[in-house]
């Protein structure tokens, strides 16, 4: 169950089996199985171990027993000959202790579980980490805590930068904005913007203080002079303090000259839970909308409206109307034409001035049906 090729090719082999041997004088005492050998010469001390994959001339010299490992390069090898578990690929790669990984022409992974990645990376503690020369990790002796190092001129990272633990944190960028985040797991965030410039400042420090009690925080805006009371409390206002390091200082506007007590300039108000309350007096400034409400008042002259009403007043026509029905049906009757002027009055009451002239009944004429009674016009002259 063993295939082999290539001159004196297992030559001293007489046991193992699932074995593949490719090169000549390669794998001469191979004794274990599940191995994989190709090169010239390669692997010529294997005995025991199993499961190995050597690949490269002259590869794996020094490996006699040890399994599971992974030798691909010319000439890369193990450093001693029972290591497992090792990786070496690149010319002259080596693997000195179990679980090393050594990647490059050269590299050497001296630790055990060591990675040496890089031509001629190394590495000699167990855990450590050597990335081409820039990237470097190790685990300290005394505390057993592990340390990474870098060593670029830039580094970006596609994510958050985190870090576990009773209480983490996570670094990244904010792509939007473009600042640097500090970010608790609380959600509590610090931001460093691209304009800052850690020399420039105008100020030594700024302290966090408590506003007296009844002052005017209005009048406590930013750049006012306040002076100190004297005064401590804690954030909460409690007076009754345990630790110097829970004392604000009590302050309040200056409002004499050369106070002696000034203690430093108002900033932006960042914890102000009195603020509020100074905001509720604004709202009774509210009730001069009061005020607006007389302005409706004005409005009750819609009630001069009912002016309206004196309009009609002078209508007592109303009770002309009524006379009018009843000249309607005398209207046949000649006699009552002069009283039809005074009906005519209400419509127009500049037209009964010019009545005397009783020839006025012929504008009647413009009612054509009136034309054809041109006699009763002479017989009017007779009762008049």
């Amino acid at each position: 169950m063993n295939s082999y090729l290539g001159y004196q090719v297992a030559l001293f082999s007489r046991t193992g089996s699932y074995n593949v041997v490719i090169g000549g004088e390669s794998s001469l005492r191979i004794a274990s199985s599940y191995n994989c050998v190709i090169g010239y010469s390669s692997a010529t001390s294997l005995v025991g171990g199993g499961a190995t994959t050597v690949v490269g001339a002259l590869a794996g010299a020094t490996i006699v027993s040890g399994r599971a490992n992974t030798l691909v390069g010319c000439a890369a090898d193990v450093g001693a000959g029972n290591v497992e578990d090792a990786v070496a690929i690149g010319s002259a790669s080596s693997v000195g202790a179990k679980g090393g990984v050594a990647i490059g022409a050269g590299a050497t992974a001296g630790g055990a579980l060591s990675l040496a990645i890089g031509a001629g990376a190394q590495t000699a503690s167990e855990g450590e980490i050597n990335v081409m020369n820039r990237v470097c990790g190790y685990r300290a002796a005394q505390s057993n805590k592990y340390t990474l190092e870098l060593n670029a001129d830039l580094t970006r990272l596609g994510g958050a930068l985190s870090f576990p633990g009773p209480s983490s944190w996570a670094v990244f960028g904010d792509v939007a904005s473009k600042d640097l985040v500090f970010l608790s797991e609380d959600g509590v965030s610090t931001r460093l913007t691209g304009s800052f410039r850690p020399g420039v400042l105008n100020f030594t420090g700024q302290h966090r203080c408590r506003v007296a009690e009844g002052e005017d925080l209005l009048a406590l805006r930013p750049g006012a002079v306040v002076v100190a009371t004297g005064a401590y409390c804690d954030l909460d206002g409690c007076e009754d303090l345990h630790d110097v390091d829970e004392a604000l200082p009590v302050v309040t506007l200056c409002r004499r000259a050369r106070d002696p007590r000034v203690f430093g300039v108002q900033g932006p108000h960042s914890h102000a839970p009195k603020q509020p309350t100074p905001a509720a007096p604004a709202a009774p400034a509210a009730p001069a909308a009061p005020d607006a409400p007389d302005a409706p008042q004005p409005a009750p002259a819609v009630p001069a409206a009912p002016a309206a009403p004196d309009a009609p007043q002078p209508a007592p026509a109303p009770k002309q109307p009524t006379p009018a029905a009843p000249a309607a049906p005398d209207a046949p009757q000649p006699a009552p034409a002069p009283k039809q002027p005074t009906l005519a009055a209400p419509a127009a009451p500049d037209a009964p001035q010019p009545a005397p002239a009783p020839k006025q009944p012929t504008p009647a004429a413009p009612a054509a049906p009136d034309a054809p009674q041109p006699a009763p016009a002479p017989e009017q002259p007779t009762p008049a």
